[in-house]
């Protein structure tokens, strides 16, 4: 499909396939779906030919030259990343050398990226995009998602260059994080920074968009524009091979994904290790896997450590194809999400992959937000806020897998669908329409 009839519209997206991070899967959902509601996606990021298998990887240098691919319904074009002097550092001698004149040059990078372009280490999608809108005056539109957040600043240098409508969307909120800890008179200069540019750079947004109602209502409260939730959501056809997979052999628990300092997984590690003990006799038959979680290692550590003398009931990977890790999850019997405490608003790409699949969800601890408010009113949803509750619902589902009857537990198919990432499209499109009609800028392409 080619871009006739179509209405052009620019994405900015640090993270797009074959980035195999789930940051870049939002953007890619867009990319597959806009088409079908009149828009034409031209997507500009970053290249990814290096395979990134752990953080370090991010720092290397990747691509020497412009790639331009088109696919049914959008196009993509990948320009090579060029690390700057700090990530040149950090990609050959890693942690080992230099932290002084690393953590010098991070600092003097936090700092000037607020008034110079060129220290941004993916400044090139800039310069792209930036030379893309002068030689194609069709695209009338554009949406930039971030993180990383300087991207925004890009959105706002070529709203006011080219005079073209933009959409600031957030994968996670900037300066109003409730995580951010203070650390000294050099952090308080740097967060002041910060909260002047992202005012700065999204007073000339039309409006945000973020993951949850609550991300978007607090951050377009803070930046002082309309804010609309997109929820991340599912691409259905991505599911269907995995839809009548057999449940593994043992009684399989999974959490995919990475795990942060502010996700207590210690509450459900108490109560693995409670069920493990009251079925000692059937403790063979216990699994709990978390693939991907060796990305960080000191998390990795951690768990291991929680689970100290449970470690012939674990398994750990390495960061693994979607397609594999897909398979573990169609294969489990419950799978599990954590919510981040003291956090509202963080719902986690993964758990719209679990909606997909079908399975029993656990949600422990839950967030009293979104997370809570999605699986409530899912019949295969639990939430559990102590060990004690998240005992019981382990002890009820691992004593129906003892009983033969795991198969029993039927998904409501129709209340997952609405969060289908086809569904998610059509209201970014709708707001791109309310865009052109506020606008008057968006033209279809001939």
């Amino acid at each position: 499909m080619n871009a006739s009839g179509l209405k052009k519209i620019l994405i900015l997206s640090y993270f797009f396939p074959p980035c195999v991070l789930t940051a870049a899967q939002r953007s890619h959902g867009w990319a597959r779906y806009l088409h079908r509601f009149g828009y034409y996606p031209i997507i500009i990021t970053r290249n990814w030919e290096r395979l990134i298998a752990s953080p370090d990887d991010m720092h290397h240098d990747s691509g020497s030259q412009v790639i331009h691919q088109q696919h049914d319904g959008y196009e993509v074009w990948y320009v090579p990343f060029k690390g700057n002097r700090r990530d040149r550092l950090y990609a050959r001698y890693g942690k080992t050398k230099y932290n002084t004149l690393r953590k010098a040059l991070s600092y003097w990078e936090l700092l000037a990226h607020h008034f110079i372009t060129a220290v941004i280490p993916f400044k090139h999608i800039y310069y792209f995009a930036d030379q893309y809108l002068k030689t194609h005056s069709d695209v009338s539109a554009m949406i930039v998602t971030g993180n990383p957040f300087e991207i925004f600043r890009f959105g706002y240098l070529l709203h006011r260059r080219h005079h073209i409508p933009w959409i600031a969307d957030y994968r996670d909120d900037w300066t109003t994080s409730e995580v951010y800890q203070k650390r000294g008179l050099a952090d308080s200069l740097l967060r002041w920074l910060e909260r002047k540019s992202e005012r700065r750079y999204i007073s000339t947004a039309h409006c945000i968009t973020s993951v949850s109602p609550y991300y978007a209502e607090k951050i377009g409260r803070f930046v002082k524009r309309p804010g609309h939730s997109i929820l991340n959501g599912f691409v259905k056809s991505d599911f269907v091979p995995y839809n009548n997979l057999p449940l593994a052999p043992q009684f399989t628990i999974v959490y995919n994904g990475m795990l942060y300092p502010s996700q207590n997984i210690k509450v459900f590690l108490d109560a693995f290790k409670q069920l493990a003990d009251q079925f000692a006799e059937h403790q063979q038959q216990l699994r709990l896997k978390f693939p991907g979680i060796l990305f960080l290692k000191d998390v990795a550590k951690y768990v291991r450590e929680q689970l100290k003398g449970y470690e012939h009931l674990l398994e750990m990977t390495e960061r693994i194809p979607r397609q594999e890790v897909l398979n573990i999850q169609a294969s489990a019997h419950l799978l599990l999400m954590v919510a981040h405490t003291g956090s509202k608003g963080i719902p986690s790409s993964k758990i719209y992959e679990y909606l997909a699949l079908g399975k029993p969800v656990l949600i422990c601890p839950g967030d009293d937000d979104i997370l809570d408010q999605t699986f409530q009113p899912y019949n295969l949803g639990y939430i559990a806020n102590t060990p004690a509750e998240a005992f019981e619902v382990l002890q009820k589902l691992f004593e129906q897998f003892l009983q033969g009857e795991s198969a029993l537990n039927r998904p409501d198919t129709a209340y997952s669908a609405q969060f289908s990432r086809e569904i998610q499209v059509e209201k970014l499109a709708g707001l791109l329409d309310e865009m052109s009609l506020s606008t008057g800028n968006l033209s279809t392409s001939g």
